[in-house]
Formats: C-alpha cells, structure tokens, sequence
C-alpha cells in the first residue's frame, strides 16, 4: 500500500507566499500614485526650467523678462492664464498670431522651436498663474508719459514726432482734430485701425492700458503742452524705425532676441551701406527677417544703417 504524502506544509508554504504576493501588491498600489506624481512634479519641473532659458533666449525683447509685456502683450497675466489652456497658448505660439508682430515658431511654420520646446515654454508660462498679478488689480491710471514713450516706439515712423505727421500719416498733434474727436473716438481708432487708410488694428499689439496712455498723451496735446518721453530727448529717425520694425526680432537696442544680435556684428562690419540695404530690402529666405522692400523708403533705410554703423567697433 503506497504512503500517503504530507501536502500540508507546501499548501501552507504556498498560501504563505500568496498572501505575501498579495500584500506586496497593495503596498505596490498605496505607492504607486505617489511615485507618478514625483515622477510627473520632476517632468514638470524639467520643462519649466527649459522653458525659462527658451523664454529668456527668445521672447523677452517683446514680453518683457518677467513677462510684463512691453511690444508684445503681458503674458504674466492671471486673465491671460485662467482663461488659456495650454493647448490655445502652443497654437499660438507654433503658428504665430497673423497682422501682429508675433511671428511662428514652430519649425513646421518656419520658426525656430521644436513642438517639444514649444511646450517647455507653455509649461513654464504655466507656472506663473500660481501668482500672476489681476489686470485690474494693477491698473494704474493712464499716464501721458508713458504714452510718449509708446508712441516714439509704435506710431512716429508714420505720425512724425511729436505727432506733427508725415507724407504717410495725417498729423494728430493738430488743435481742429483733437476738438473734433473725444477721447474714445480715439481709444476705439488706435484699438481697430483704420485698414482702408493703411493704419493697422493695434488693439492686436498694444494692451487696452497702453492705448489708454496714448489717448492721456493726446489729450496733453489737446491742452496745448507739449511731453518729452521720461523727459529724455527724442529718438533719432533710425533709432525710431529700428524700435518699429526690427526691435521685436533684434532686441531694443540690437542685443538679439529671435534673430541675431547686431551689435558687434561681424557681417554687418564688413558689408558696405549698398550691401546692407539691399539685405534690408530682400530679406533672407526662409528665416524671420522678411524682405522691407515697398515697406521702408530709401532715406528710412539709410537711416537704419547709419543706427547700425554706430554699433560697430
């Protein structure tokens, strides 16, 4: 008669080792959430800080370094950011916002960034509507000096200093006009252009505040007085055209941004006057810099390359 075997011990063995299986696995669980999150809060993190260095590298000539705005709109901006989601903030930033001067960024488009990066950017935009500031919290009342200020970067290439007008632009510093017109007849003009006389709809480039200090800053002329921006004396022709036109790319003062710093430029040191405006005038192909002819006369060129001869050494 065959000896009957003690299964015991290894049924108890392997009900021992099925339930220290089972508690590791719940352990695994109660973990688990914890360790993605860890994970995704360093991912996170990664993006944002590479999103900072692209920010600082390529967006503060026309944001601002903290994002305040300044040619392009504020984007540390708690209305901005609640009501965005970043999937609207990567389109807009991939494609570029068309009749404004922001540009695409997406190399699909032409630009410089990859999709990845676009998105490091989005998430270190992200970041700051923890504690971005309530347009209405910082609103401050309109100033005429600041307006100066905008109107010697956007508007004098074709109103004139002073608003005195030019062969391009009626002049708005003019008694009869600013008594014709009340204030919002000019805040709404400056917002949605005039396209059938050739004025763009600057409500797409400067913040409602901005407009506000140019309409303080007409209304100074209208009272017969006359402002200096800050006080300081006025741009040159080519400072003021190199602020409307290539400051949103090089930088305000040709440090670079989106294109190439121009200071210290070796191309431009060694091209002659012709060369330099030609390049001006043809643009380069497949890049930001798009071609200024029909848009700048022959004596506004010459002056944006006497502004860049001076910074040379």
């Amino acid at each position: 008669m065959p000896r009957r075997e003690n299964l015991l011990p290894l049924l108890a063995v392997s009900t021992v080792l099925a339930l220290a299986v089972l508690i590791a696995f719940q352990i695994y669980l109660i973990r688990e959430p914890a360790r993605v999150q860890a994970d995704t809060a360093a991912d996170v993190q990664a993006a944002q800080s590479a999103g900072g260095e692209l920010f600082a590298a390529q967006c503060v000539a026309c944001h601002g370094d903290h994002g305040q705005g300044g040619v392009g709109p504020a984007l540390n901006s708690r209305a901005l950011l609640t009501s965005a989601s970043d999937e609207l903030l990567f389109n807009l930033i991939r494609t570029g916002v068309p009749g404004t001067s922001m540009p695409a960024w997406g190399q699909v488009f032409g630009g410089p960034l990859t999709d990845e990066e676009i998105r490091q950017v989005v998430a270190y935009l992200r970041a700051w509507e923890a504690g971005a500031p309530d347009p209405d919290e910082l609103a401050a009342a309109p100033d005429p000096s600041r307006g100066a200020l905008i109107f010697d970067s956007t508007c004098i290439v074709c109103h004139g200093r002073e608003g005195s007008g030019t062969d391009r632009a009626p002049a708005l510093n003019d008694p009869e006009l600013l008594d014709a017109f009340d204030n919002e007849w000019f805040r709404q003009t400056i917002a949605q252009g005039r396209p059938s006389k050739g004025m763009p709809t600057w409500g797409t480039v400067l913040s409602p505040e901005q407009i506000d200090d140019i309409v303080a800053l007409l209304g100074f002329w209208r009272e017969g007085r006359s402002l200096q921006p800050g006080g300081e004396e006025q741009p040159g022709q080519g400072e003021a055209l190199f602020a409307a036109h290539c400051a949103p790319c090089h930088g305000a003062a040709g440090g670079g941004g989106v294109g190439p710093a121009l200071v210290g430029n070796t191309f431009i040191a060694e091209q002659r006057d012709t060369e330099l405006t030609d390049f001006i005038l043809a643009g380069r192909p497949g890049t930001a810099m798009v071609p200024f002819a029909g848009r700048l006369e022959p004596e506004e060129t010459a002056a944006i390359v006497e502004l860049l001869r001076t910074w040379q050494p």
